[in-house]
């Protein structure tokens, strides 16, 4: 800036006193800072204006969890979830881990249970906790049976872990009544809901005569989580992270096929009064 100055005429006697005292290093300093305290408060006071349109919100409020539109289009289904095995009947075990299989099978039952009910679906458990339903195996079975055959049930949805002889095996599974299309096509809907949730390669829905999806009139299906067998599944059944998008694809799958339905008496407008 003084080098501009020196380029339009002479200084006067004050002016060059004040031009050598701003020449010593300690002034320019002192000058330097003037001129960028000065600017940075010109700048401040510029932007004045942005600062005084309100103040802003101490916390942004959380978004819903569920859309209203979600719930009230499944409310009114009714889903029954059978965690399989129970109390004395441990199921099947881990080759390396040693895992119990009925825990497994209760925990992507619960998360399961809670996504459901988040879309507003009513969820019945056949067991609650660790226990079987009865001392024995047979009078469990019944008891269980009774539940998946309460009025007005939509769909039943067993959930288990597999194991085989052959250690290579791996991968999810469901299973339906043969000769039911209502079950193959429920089946077919949860196996490529998994598949695509795992990142899995297509399969489809398996016939089969089981318990669990023979003594129902409700279409349901027995789904297989993957291989207690294989090493490398046999750890991934028990990372949190996997029972979740198992429970996803699970969650997706019935969703897609309850779509597939009529609407539920408790959706229907109330019937018009006599004339």
């Amino acid at each position: 800036m003084l080098l501009i100055w020196r380029n339009f005429g002479e200084y006067s006697h004050c002016e060059v006193i004040c031009l050598k005292l701003l020449r010593s290093l300690p002034w320019r300093h002192i000058f330097d800072t003037f001129c960028a305290l000065a600017l940075v408060l010109l700048l401040a006071y510029a932007a004045l204006p942005f600062y005084r349109s309100g103040p802003l919100p101490a916390e942004m409020p959380a978004l819903p969890v569920e859309l209203p539109t979600q719930t009230a289009l499944m409310a009114g289904y009714i889903v029954v979830l059978d965690a399989g095995h129970g109390g004395a009947d441990g199921g099947a075990v881990g080759t390396k881990t040693k895992v119990v299989e009925k825990g497994l099978n209760m925990t992507v039952t619960r998360l399961v249970q809670e996504e459901l009910q988040a879309w507003g679906v009513r969820v019945l458990l056949t067991r609650t906790g660790d226990d079987a339903l009865a001392d024995t195996k047979k009078k469990d079975m019944q008891a269980r049976k009774e539940i998946m055959n309460t009025a007005g049930v939509d769909i039943v949805v067993s959930i288990h872990m597999n194991k085989f002889t052959d250690a290579s095996v791996k991968g999810p599974m469901t299973f339906y009544m043969k000769g039911s299309e209502a079950g193959k096509q429920l089946s077919e809907y949860v196996i490529a809901s998994i598949c695509e949730r795992l990142e899995y390669p297509p399969r489809h829905g398996n016939p089969g005569d089981y318990f669990v999806v023979r003594e129902t009139p409700a279409p349901s299906v027995l789904v297989e989580c993957g291989f207690l067998s294989n090493a490398e599944e046999e750890l991934l059944l028990q990372d949190s992270a996997y029972q979740q998008k198992l429970a996803n694809g699970i969650v997706a799958g019935v969703i897609a096929y309850l779509q597939t339905l009529p609407c539920p008496a408790s959706q229907l407008p109330p019937s018009p009064p006599p004339a």
